[in-house]
């Protein structure tokens, strides 16, 4: 007895029904974000039935299928990054500027030098922490593409 293949919205592959969790989705799709075309919302794709939108309702054409996929993830860096750098800079700038108006005071280069230090520290930590979470998203990014050929 032949078995007949279902094919899944999200990879598009043609599956027996024991590896189908729904009628147009694969439990290895499951988790995936589906985008509806009315509402233009993604959710999880194991929240559709039978090809409907779970926000709108919206029942998905079979020729629409393979427009279907999954919400492509955005390469850039996320923006704490470049916060991070930008705050480190003002606060070098105005720890700087703080130190180099007490050094032209009368008494008080010292505390103008250690305001100086204090913002190169400043800055040298909050770069760090930028250097840091970069480093992370570049490693999230590469463990998150798939090495396994699609069969």
């Amino acid at each position: 007895m032949a078995t007949m293949l279902k094919k899944c919205a999200m990879c598009l592959q043609e599956k027996g029904p024991d590896l189908m969790r729904s009628n147009d989705t694969c439990h290895e799709c499951a988790e995936r974000q589906r985008l509806c075309q009315k509402c233009i919302n993604g959710t999880v794709a194991k929240s559709w039935r039978d090809g409907a939108c779970p926000l709108c309702g919206h029942k998905a054409e079979a020729s629409s299928l393979a427009v279907e996929a999954e919400v492509k993830h955005n390469p850039s860096k996320p923006e704490i990054i470049s916060m991070l750098s930008i705050l480190g800079w003002i606060l070098f700038a105005m720890t700087g500027l703080s130190g180099v108006f007490l050094i032209s005071q009368d008494g008080g280069g010292i505390l103008g030098v250690s305001l100086i230090i204090a913002g190169v520290f400043q800055l040298s930590i909050f770069l760090g922490f930028s250097a840091i979470i970069d480093q992370l998203h570049k490693i999230n990014v590469n463990t998150a593409k798939s090495d396994k050929p699609d069969t």
